[in-house]
């Protein structure tokens, strides 16, 4: 499985893309695994096959990939355990630009570590419901739209969100 969409998910407190883990997470769900032993190793698998997994990485894989399975099935991940994750949502217009450049200049000034990405793909967007843009997404929580808050503000929002 070379082909597919690329998704980022956090591993080890980094982001990695994987290519068609969508696709695994489907075609895994449907043989329904007897045990979760069984279910990490066959998510490490898959992945594999399409995407360069360093050994030394295996056990940090089979954990995201897990959590990742879980969200897939709808049930509740301990997003502390991710990290901060934050999302700048928008095409690239100047407004998304200076948001993500901000929140760049708050993670530097704190000293907090976070997977910061600006997603730009239209269908991605779409799913968190966002219309006016750009849209901030902390630990997966749609916390500004249609305007760039104040710095003053990110770095309320990233303290709040930074795991303790």
């Amino acid at each position: 499985m070379s082909t597919g969409k690329i998704k980022q998910i956090s591993i080890a407190g980094s982001p990695v893309g994987i290519i068609g883990l969508d696709h695994i997470l489907e075609i895994i769900h449907s043989e329904n695994p007897p045990s979760e032993d069984n279910l990490k190793q066959r998510l490490l698998d898959g992945v594999k096959k399409g995407n360069y997994v360093p050994t030394s990485l295996e056990k940090a894989y089979k954990k995201a990939l897990f959590r990742e399975y879980r969200r897939f099935l709808g049930e509740s991940v301990d997003e502390e355990a991710e990290g901060l994750t934050i999302r700048v949502l928008g095409p690239g217009c100047p407004n998304c630009d200076k948001l993500f450049r901000d929140i760049q200049a708050v993670l530097v000034e704190l000293n907090v570590r976070a997977d910061l990405i600006h997603v730009t793909d239209t269908t991605e967007i779409a799913g968190h419901g966002v219309v006016p843009l750009p849209g901030l997404v902390i630990n997966r929580k749609l916390v500004s739209s249609g305007r760039v808050p104040v710095k003053e503000k990110l770095r309320e929002w990233i303290r709040d969100a930074s795991p303790k």
